[in-house]
């Protein structure tokens, strides 16, 4: 495995204009994701509005440690509906949040290692590293800004976790440490800036870096 990857290395050249429209995954244009943008949005501007949307998918969405391995479940509108998510499902949903509102909002998706994980959950990956864990890049004044929207409040506060907060000026992402300075999270791998959720390569992921796991047992977990 390599060692830590820092934000800096990630490629943000996608073109925004490929990351408006809707797509298999991100229904942006379906009726439930569009009325959540309006009981939402405020009318104030793109880089308040991309915040509030974050704060939404983060806070009201909540977080669930189990991988999906059914298409269907990873499409924005049934993440809204079902109102829970892992990490990919959470950041597809603002995805689709985002270009509902006429922001151009991209995939990202990375390796993860989660220092915090307990033992019944290594067990079974075969360690602490998250592959293929999904975050955002939200495209604002002229530039890709990286967000995370993973973690809900639950988690965060019985975790004690540092919270990420997005405002729209700048990346927000995992910290390295606890609030007691302990050992959290490390980014290990960033693959990139997508239009769409990139299904197939995820699941081949999955099966090559948990070689050997019955993948019904990744649906299981609890975090």
């Amino acid at each position: 495995m390599s060692g830590l990857a820092s934000a800096d290395t990630v490629s943000r050249d996608l073109d925004p204009a490929t990351c408006v429209a809707a797509t298999r995954f991100i229904d942006s244009s379906h009726p439930a994701i569009l009325a959540t943008v309006d009981a939402i949005a405020t009318g104030a501007d793109d880089v308040t509005l991309a915040a509030e949307l974050f704060s939404f998918v983060q806070n009201d969405i909540r977080y669930e440690f189990r991988a999906k391995m059914v298409p269907e479940q990873y499409v924005a509108s049934y993440v809204l509906d079902h109102g829970q998510g892992f990490c990919v499902q959470k950041a597809v949903l603002l995805c689709a949040l985002g270009r509902a509102a006429g922001i151009p909002t991209a995939l990202v998706m990375s390796d993860l290692t989660d220092h915090t994980l307990p033992p019944r959950i290594t067990q079974v990956m075969g360690g602490n590293t998250m592959f293929q864990h999904g975050l955002n890049a939200i495209f604002l004044n002229g530039r890709w800004l990286l967000a995370d929207a993973s973690l809900s409040p639950d988690v965060v506060r019985r975790k004690r976790y540092r919270p990420i907060v997005f405002d729209g000026t700048r990346d927000a992402l995992h910290s390295s440490t606890r609030l007691d300075g302990t050992p959290h999270a490390d980014y290990r791998n960033f693959h990139g800036l997508f239009a769409d959720l990139p299904f197939e390569q995820m699941m081949n992921a999955f099966a090559l870096s948990y070689p050997g796991i019955d993948p019904l047992a990744l649906t299981k977990l609890g975090y």
